[in-house]
């Protein structure tokens, strides 16, 4: 999983975009972004660029506060590879 988050890492920082954090929890990755504006459309074409589309499942892109009241996005999916 430490080499697919990586590769996530990479696609989505090549964009222009900051990445605050990148977690997995077992077959779950979750990646913040410090960009309340991002696009889902472009994180999910990096996402399906970067891996197979039929291994993510459940890809979702919402936003949150962070404690010292940023906003930002979150991109998250289970991972089946």
């Amino acid at each position: 999983m430490d080499e697919i988050t990586t590769e996530m890492r990479d696609a989505i920082e090549s964009e222009g975009y900051e990445v605050d954090d990148v977690t997995t929890n077992r077959d779950k990755l979750r990646i913040s972004i410090r960009d309340p504006e991002a696009s889902g459309e472009v994180l999910r074409e990096l996402t399906y660029e970067t891996l197979a589309e039929e291994d993510v499942l459940g890809f979702n892109v919402t936003t949150e506060s962070t404690a010292s009241g940023e906003i930002n996005t979150v991109v998250s999916f289970r991972y089946r590879g």
